[in-house]
C-alpha cells in the first residue's frame, strides 16, 4: 500500500517550492495551500484544524518548510501522523531566535502595511539566501502572491509561538547559513553545510539524498 506524505511550504508560498524534490516511490505526494485566516486573531490550534480537515489519509508524513514546519508540528497535536519532516524550520519555540522578541516587544509587525510590505522584497531576498536569478524570480512570484493580511496573521503567529512539544517523531533538515532560524540555534537530525533558508530548491541534490534515507 503506498504512503502518503503531505507537504507544508513556507510562509506565502505555494507547491513550487517542492518543485525539485523527489520522493520514494512508494509515496503519494499530497500539497496543504495556505488558507486565509478566519480572522486576525485566529488561534494557530484553530488553524492547523483546518489543515487536517483536508488531510485524507491516516498516520500521514508531514513536510514542512519554514513555517510549514511550524504548522507541521501544530498539525501532529491533533492527529496520528507517522513522523515530521522539518526543513528550515523550527522543533520548539526554545529554538525561536532572540530577534523574534524585538518584534514582538517594539510591535514591529504592527507597523503600516506601506513600511512592511512595500520595500520587503531586498529584506525577504537577503532572509532567504537566494543565489540564482531563478531562485529569485520565484521568490518576486511568491511576494506578489501573497495577501498582506495573511502575512500579517502569519508573523504575529510565529513571533508568538510558545510549543514545547514534539508529538511525534521528528527528523530536522537545517542549512548552516539559516538566516531566519540561525543554525547555532537549533538541533537539527541533519545538516547541509552552506544551506540557507531557501536550500530545498537551491540544495535540492543534497536534499533529496537525505530524504532518501529519512523516507526509503
Amino acid at each position: 500500500m503506498p504512503q502518503h506524505i503531505y507537504l507544508i511550504s513556507g510562509m506565502g508560498a505555494d507547491e513550487r517550492l517542492f518543485q525539485k524534490l523527489r520522493f520514494p516511490g512508494d509515496y503519494e505526494v499530497h500539497h496543504l495551500p495556505w488558507l486565509d485566516p478566519a480572522s486576525a486573531d485566529e488561534s494557530i490550534e484553530a488553524y492547523a484544524a483546518r489543515f487536517v480537515a483536508q488531510i485524507a489519509h491516516p498516520d500521514p508524513v508531514l513536510l514542512g518548510v519554514s513555517f510549514g514546519g511550524i504548522m507541521s508540528i501544530e498539525i501532529a497535536k491533533q492527529i496520528p501522523v507517522k513522523k515530521i519532516v522539518l526543513v528550515s524550520s523550527i522543533k520548539h519555540a526554545g529554538e525561536k531566535p532572540a530577534y523574534f522578541n524585538w518584534v514582538r516587544r517594539l510591535r514591529l509587525n504592527e507597523l503600516p502595511d506601506q513600511m512592511i510590505f512595500q520595500p520587503r522584497y531586498p529584506v525577504v531576498k537577503y532572509y532567504n539566501n537566494i543565489e540564482t536569478e531563478e531562485d529569485a524570480a520565484l521568490l518576486k512570484s511568491f511576494l506578489a502572491r501573497q495577501k498582506n493580511s495573511y502575512m500579517r496573521w502569519a508573523i504575529k503567529t510565529i513571533i508568538n509561538w510558545q510549543s514545547n512539544a514534539t508529538p511525534a517523531p521528528v527528523f530536522h533538515i537545517h542549512g548552516t547559513k539559516d538566516r531566519p532560524f540561525p543554525f547555532h540555534r537549533v538541533t537539527p537530525t541533519h545538516v547541509i553545510k552552506g544551506g540557507g533558508h531557501f536550500m530545498v530548491l537551491n540544495r535540492h541534490e543534497q536534499m533529496n539524498a537525505i530524504l532518501q534515507e529519512i523516507l526509503g
